[in-house]
């Protein structure tokens, strides 16, 4: 059930009740009947909001783009831009699906579904920190991060207050840190990267506005400034090359 069923089957099962049990009304056994019926109409209205999911289900992930696509910008969450993308790429829009994918792995840089699923697409992520960090930035991730951070805090601070020797709680504290900082620095820099993924085949231009060589389509590229010159933004792909390329040409549409 979607987020929509649930806030009309809520919405309405509270108006409902409140209107049923309400004081002045017969005895509660007589509005059995009429109780049912109001449930019976819930659930036939909740369930007939439209389900992108069921679309895709059935072999018409096209016709769930649009539902995928509001949920993705309402929410901003990761795993809503994951199946947005997954979806355009089932409906043959490869870029458009890489840009919707490389949405989500910023937002999550730590998950490995983007990751897997732009690898199945054949399309290209540059390396990011956590990739080069591998095993040793795991301590700084999610939760265990946030914990070993917030443990460490406590240990040094207690260091910090106590009297005597204060050697073993610092020793602890500190690796505590130093353990999730690597990770956590890593998730920081990877969240922040500016990848743009061109949704159509496209031109790197030099700063004349000669073209200077062709870029496919789903193609991910690091964009250098937010500042966008003459609709164009200033980008580099993985071997180095730089270039300025149309800011049309990496607005996915749904």
């Amino acid at each position: 059930m979607t987020a929509i069923s649930t806030a009309i089957l809520a919405s309405t099962s509270i108006l409902g009740s409140a209107i049923v049990f309400a004081p002045a009304r017969p005895p509660w056994h007589r509005q059995i009947p009429r109780v049912v019926g109001m449930w019976l109409l819930i659930f036939t209205s909740a369930w007939c909001v439209d389900d992108p999911y069921a679309a895709w289900g059935h072999g018409r992930p096209q016709d769930a783009i649009a539902e995928l696509h509001r949920q993705a910008t309402t929410s901003n969450r990761w795993d809503a831009w994951f199946d947005l993308g997954l979806a355009a790429c089932a409906a043959g829009r490869q870029g458009d699906g890489a840009a919707w994918l490389v949405t989500a792995h910023r937002l999550a840089p730590e998950r490995l579904e983007p990751r897997q699923a732009l690898r199945a697409a054949q399309v290209n992520l540059p390396l990011g920190w956590l990739d080069r960090l591998g095993p040793l930035a795991l301590p700084g991730l999610g939760w265990l991060g946030l914990t070993c951070i917030a443990l460490g805090g406590i240990t040094l601070g207690f260091a910090c207050a106590i009297r005597g020797r204060r050697t073993m709680p610092v020793l602890i504290g500190g690796a505590l840190m130093l353990s999730a900082l690597p990770g956590r620095i890593a998730w920081e820099h990877d969240h922040a990267r500016q990848l743009v993924v061109t949704v159509r085949n496209s031109q790197l231009y030099d700063s004349s506005g000669h073209p200077i060589a062709a870029i496919a389509a789903a193609t991910v590229l690091e964009q250098e400034s937010l500042t966008a010159w003459a609709e164009r933004i200033l980008v580099h792909d993985e071997a180095g090359q730089r270039g300025h390329l149309p800011l049309a040409d990496t607005i996915a549409q749904p």
